[in-house]
């Protein structure tokens, strides 16, 4: 009995990308609040919001 060539898979779907669309806006801006704090930690706060209202808006937009 004959085994079938197993040499090409037959799933051929493309691969997933190791992080969302989301995700990376999500940590871009992190790590530009992160600087901007770092470049004038008066503003701490104010980016700090900033950062929760994109990261809400993210949220929201993938529901």
């Amino acid at each position: 009995m004959r085994r079938p060539n197993r040499a090409e898979p037959t799933n051929k779907a493309e691969p997933k990308p190791l992080i969302s669309t989301r995700a990376l806006v999500i940590v871009l801006v992190a790590v530009g609040a992160a600087a901007l704090t770092f470049a004038a930690p008066g503003l701490a706060l104010p980016i700090g919001v900033g950062v929760g209202v994109v990261t809400l808006l993210a949220q929201i937009v993938k529901d």
